[in-house]
């Protein structure tokens, strides 16, 4: 039995650096802005089943996405999600597991909201979608509250 050596390595990768104004200027991005400011909060794979809804309604924000299982799946909209967080322009609330606008993300859209004439059709295509996501938020904050309420009890005892 011989031990081959542990050697470290040190793995290096590249990642463009998102900033506000990178943000600003990315139409896809600053759509998805307005429709989680229009929502209210709205969670992470709601907001993927929307948008895979829009894009079969005819309404392409620009995300390509994978049915796997009957599930749609787009590394876009993730990666779109998480330069959202990084820039600190939504934030997902550790209680409901919901993204929504940061006070600095309302501050943000005061400044640079998209003219409404170009998200006007969009957030009508939102609403009329609400009912459809609304039973896949509602068993996000089921699953939340049974999780918690499971640790609750677990403490508890």
């Amino acid at each position: 039995m011989s031990k081959t050596p542990k050697t470290k390595e040190l793995k290096t990768f590249s990642m463009q650096v998102v900033t506000v104004d990178a943000i600003k200027r990315d139409e896809r991005k600053m759509r998805l802005l307005h429709i989680i400011q229009h929502l209210g909060a709205v969670s992470e794979k709601a907001l993927t089943y929307l948008l895979y809804y829009l894009k079969e309604k005819g309404m392409d924000l620009g995300y390509n996405f994978i049915v796997i299982g009957g599930k749609p799946m787009s590394r876009e909209v993730l990666d779109d999600i998480m330069a959202l967080l990084y820039t600190g322009l939504i934030e997902n609330d550790p209680r409901t597991k919901k993204l929504r606008l940061t006070s600095s993300g309302v501050e943000f859209m005061e400044k640079n909201a998209l003219p409404k004439e170009v998200v006007e059709d969009m957030l009508k295509a939102v609403d009329e979608l609400k009912s459809k996501i609304a039973p896949i938020d509602a068993e996000i904050e089921l699953s939340t509250s049974m999780t918690s309420m499971t640790g609750f009890r677990a403490r508890k005892r």
